[in-house]
Formats: structure tokens, C-alpha cells, sequence
């Protein structure tokens, strides 16, 4: 296993045609349609965290086109916090 600092965030946390046991982590009123790396790297610069994007599909779902972005959060926060203060950024920017 590779260790990294961070954690990988996939852009279909934050899809709002998921439902939850699908791969939706946020709450539908903080999820978006048809989330792209774009819309993540926005948020995530106007943040100030460090990112990397990274072009790889979802291991439970390969068959879709999905990219995911390899976060480091400034100081330790729990990865459902970081995509909550991800998915609040997006909204609150739009």
C-alpha cells in the first residue's frame, strides 16, 4: 500500500444523481449535478489547500469517467469534514 499525506477525493462524492450507497457523501442540498475536477480544484484553491490532481475512475464504479484530486488539508481534520467544508465552499462560491 502506498502511503500519502491527504486524502483522495472522488468527484462523485459530492454528484447529486447518486444516492448515497452509491457513492454520495454529502447531503443533497450541499450536492451538485454532474461534478467535474474543475469545479473541486476552484474550491479547493480559493480554500488554500495543497492538491493534486490525480485521473483515475472510482474503483467501485471504473466504467464512468470520474477524476479525483488528492488533498492536504492544512491542519488534521477527519476526510468527511474536509468534504463537507469542500462541498459547503462550493456552494457558498456560486
Amino acid at each position: 500500500m502506498i502511503r500519502r499525506e491527504g486524502y483522495i477525493i472522488w468527484t462523485m462524492y459530492f454528484d447529486a444523481a447518486l444516492s448515497r450507497s452509491k457513492g454520495r457523501r454529502v447531503p443533497l442540498k450541499l450536492a451538485v449535478k454532474n461534478p467535474t475536477q474543475e469545479i473541486l480544484v476552484r474550491s479547493l484553491q480559493r480554500l488554500g489547500w495543497q492538491y493534486e490532481t490525480l485521473d483515475k475512475s472510482h474503483p467501485a464504479a471504473w466504467w464512468r469517467k470520474k477524476a479525483s484530486i488528492l488533498v492536504k488539508p492544512p491542519k488534521k481534520i477527519k476526510k468527511t469534514e474536509a468534504i463537507r467544508l469542500i462541498a459547503q465552499h462550493i456552494w457558498d462560491k456560486r
